[in-house]
């Protein structure tokens, strides 16, 4: 190295004085920072996602109110992946609806697996009775009591 370039380096400013850079700036000077930038992309975008398409429903029981209209259905339901989930309910749709799992009549928690053994059985057009076991470990207690102009009862089976 020179004498002139020498003497420019003990002139450069260090410590407070030195020129500002910004995080951004530190941030790609990083070699894996594209390759992290990339995962917390993938990672956000898949947050919001819609995973029901991934849930594996199995139709226990579908029952047709007596004028047709309406459509009372018990499922069984697994999915999530790794973190996993089970768990029984019921739903309460207009006939020529989808069933979607998610939209079931017992607990505030629908992937929660407080309920099974779910009967159903219509008394009339407006009146539907809903059977089942609870299990009272995970406060998920909460039913919707009518749907579509049409009365629930439940009677828990403990």
């Amino acid at each position: 190295m020179s004498q002139e370039q020498t003497e420019q380096l003990s002139y450069l400013p260090c410590g407070p004085t030195a020129p500002a850079t910004s995080a951004a700036d530190n941030l790609h000077a990083r070699p894996g920072f594209p390759k992290a930038l990339f995962l917390l992309l993938i990672l956000f975008l898949g947050g919001c996602h819609d995973w029901r398409g991934t849930d594996t429903v199995e139709v226990l029981s579908e029952k047709p109110s007596p004028d047709g209209r309406f459509i009372a259905t018990s499922f069984y339901c697994e999915g999530g992946g790794a973190a996993g989930y089970c768990y029984w309910n019921a739903s309460l749709r207009r006939a020529g609806e989808q069933l979607n799992q998610r939209n079931g009549i017992l607990g505030k928690y629908k992937t929660w697996k407080s309920f099974s053994d779910i009967k159903l059985r219509w008394i009339d057009d407006s009146n539907l009775e809903v059977s089942y076991k609870w299990d009272p470990r995970g406060d998920n207690s909460e039913r919707v009591e009518s749907k579509h102009g049409i009365t629930i009862h439940y009677i828990v089976n403990n």
